[in-house]
């Protein structure tokens, strides 16, 4: 008889824990979550088709114009397109993120002066905005351009990043770029 209480309660306290979790406590892993900014690079020249930057390295500015980090958010890679993360403090409160991309970041390692790398700083004007996702989830956060946003870049007297376009106005979901960089 001890042994069929035990047993019940145990089958009970399990039953208890079982349904007292409601479905949104773990937040799914297909689950939308704060989208990074995607950039495509096109060629200058025939503006239709994607182009490859050379050994293309990207370091995040802080207000100061100084780094984040030694360690680069992309390093020394061929690619015509990046995905990178942009900062949100507050709801509402336009923001700026800058950007140090740097093409042809190995010939930063050599000495010849007919070969050197060439560095843009882009700065990003955006707008966040968060958004209830579940209780497991929390919020996201989205981003809006609008009428005052958008992508600068740096001019000096070599650049490399010929024009800029924004081709959605809103940074909700990593299924597209946001941004075209010609070059």
């Amino acid at each position: 008889m001890k042994r069929f209480i035990v047993l019940l309660s145990i089958t009970i306290l399990t039953t208890f824990i079982v349904w007292s979790c409601e479905r949104d406590d773990i937040c799914a892993e297909g689950t939308a979550t704060t989208p990074h900014l995607i950039i495509r690079f096109y060629d200058v020249n025939n503006q239709n088709n994607f182009k490859d930057v050379r050994q293309l390295e990207i370091k995040g500015l802080g207000d100061d114009g100084l780094p984040f980090s030694e360690t680069p958010i992309l390093s020394r890679v061929n690619t015509d397109s990046i995905v990178l993360p942009l900062r949100f403090q507050e709801e509402g409160e336009e923001t700026i993120t800058r950007f140090q991309l740097e093409k042809d970041a190995d010939f930063a390692d050599n000495m010849d002066p007919n070969n050197d790398s060439n560095i843009d700083i882009i700065e990003i004007k955006y707008t966040p905005e968060f958004i209830y996702v579940s209780r497991a989830c929390g919020y996201k956060s989205i981003f809006n351009f609008g009428p005052t946003g958008g992508i600068t870049r740096e001019v000096d007297s070599e650049i490399w990043i010929t024009n800029t376009e924004i081709v959605n106005e809103t940074i909700d979901n990593e299924n597209a770029a946001q941004i075209i960089i010609y070059h």
